[in-house]
């Protein structure tokens, strides 16, 4: 059992190093003047679930930070995380936002030999933003979101778990295409720094503060996802670079599909699924104009103000 449990934290480590890794770009001095407020005394030690969700529900609204979770949960589980993150996704319904889909983090295989096993979070129609449109970066933590680079599915069938097959996956897949995830790092470990626990990040929905979805998509039959490549530009200078090699797509969405079910959520028609950056995200600020360039798909265009 011990060793099982080694393995899965080896199959998720690069993961929590990325995370570690884009939330540090954010703490570089002279990125922008914006800071965002820190709502960590706002949360007492031995809140219930339901106490949680609103907290991070009034962080994420307010594009604040927090230490609260780190403080007063350390051992939070990814279960309880989980169920943390579903009763702030039924919350925000009920405030009227709609589900768009879910981001996944964890889908590029690192070691054959662990057992695969991504992570995911969920994201609101009100994040998507438009290509070749204009965001605000108040948005975002410290008015500076951290750029991805994704592939991206649409499904045109439901997917009850938990027991979909993979050629039932393939089959429910109606297009794929270039997105792009704008990150905020809300979660903050005790000290303030950028190394709280992966169950931290899950709770709070993987730092999602919006997406960008392509104007355009391709049938999944007629692209070759093994080697898709891909660069950030931001005000005409390349920052990024990556490719989707070791990503197991198909996979990934199987797991979601056979993951859901346990917190009381399936796959649906019309659900967009990105599943992890294939680059390490610079950031970007106000003023800021970033593209999206992929070898396969057409490109995103958004500019920061």
């Amino acid at each position: 059992m011990h060793n099982t449990k080694f393995k899965k934290f080896l199959g998720l480590i690069s993961l929590f190093l990325m995370l570690s890794m884009i939330a540090c770009q954010s703490d570089k001095p002279g990125k922008t003047a914006i800071k965002s407020k820190d709502f960590t005394n706002q949360l007492a030690a031995g809140a219930d679930r339901e106490t949680i969700a609103k907290y991070l529900i009034d962080v994420r609204k307010n594009a604040g930070v927090t230490r609260a979770l780190a403080l007063h949960y350390p051992n939070l589980t990814e279960d309880e995380a989980y169920r943390i993150q579903m009763t702030m996704l039924s919350m925000l319904g009920e405030q009227g936002e709609r589900l768009a889909g879910w981001k996944m983090g964890g889908a590029r295989v690192t070691d054959p030999k662990a057992p695969f096993h991504p992570v995911y979070g969920f994201m609101l129609a009100s994040g998507e933003c438009s290509s070749g449109g204009t965001v605000s970066s108040t948005r975002f933590v410290n008015g500076s979101p951290l750029v991805e680079a994704e592939v991206g599915f649409v499904l045109k069938k439901d997917l009850p778990g938990p027991k979909v097959t993979r050629e039932q996956v393939i089959a429910a897949i109606d297009s794929v295409g270039g997105f792009s995830e704008l990150i905020s790092i809300r979660i903050n470990d005790a000290q303030g720094g950028t190394k709280a626990t992966l169950p931290q990040f899950i709770a709070d929905g993987l730092s999602n503060g919006g997406f960008i979805q392509p104007r355009h998509k391709y049938a999944f039959s007629t692209v070759d996802l093994s080697d898709v490549k891909a660069q950030v530009v931001i005000n005409g200078e390349v920052k990024a670079i990556g490719d989707s090699s070791g990503f197991a797509f198909v996979d990934a969405i199987l797991y979601l599909a056979n993951s859901l079910l346990k917190y009381g959520r399936h796959l649906r028609a019309g659900d967009v699924i990105i599943t992890g950056s294939v680059l390490e995200p610079p950031s970007a600020k106000a003023g800021d104009r970033v593209e999206i360039k992929f070898s396969t798909f057409e490109p995103l265009r958004i500019t920061f103000k």
